[in-house]
């Protein structure tokens, strides 16, 4: 849970290593502050997030890392066959790539990892309009994106 979203978020795994080992430090530390009407995994995936996207920005990543796939699960394509799992992979590490910090964090948080809203803004700290207009808008770069390099 907590690799898998960082490393969508960074899309690099050599820094998906140090920020996962952050988070369990960081819950470990901070674990007289958990709030137990929220859920334990949302409450780590806040932390996930919030140390990916500062690791993003401090990094400053724009660049599509072609050498590297990122995970992903799909029921409806065939992940057997290896040319689609890495063809599947790396369009999806193109199309993240595109996404703001911000958009990439809750796309990958609602369609990737199938959270709620509620969960989401208190994962991110954003407000339900603010997810919505992310989600929105990293929607419309993938569809924008797709429809370019496939013209």
């Amino acid at each position: 849970m907590v690799y898998r979203l960082v490393y969508r978020i960074l899309q690099d795994s050599d820094e998906v290593d140090d920020i996962a080992q952050e988070v369990f430090v960081k819950v470990w530390m901070k674990a007289a502050d958990y709030d137990e009407k929220y859920k334990l995994s949302t409450w780590i995936y806040h932390i996930a997030y919030n140390l990916s996207v500062d690791r993003l920005r401090e990094l400053d990543r724009k660049a599509v890392f072609e050498s590297e796939y990122g995970v992903f699960s799909d029921d409806s394509l065939d992940f057997e066959d290896p040319t689609v799992k890495d063809d599947f992979r790396k369009l999806l590490k193109i199309v993240l790539s595109k996404l703001t910090p911000s958009q990439r964090g809750v796309f990958c948080l609602s369609e990737l990892e199938g959270l709620s809203y509620k969960e989401i803004s208190y994962i991110t700290g954003m407000t339900y309009d603010s997810i919505k207009s992310n989600l929105y808008l990293a929607r419309k770069n993938i569809k924008n994106t797709l429809q370019r390099r496939y013209k």
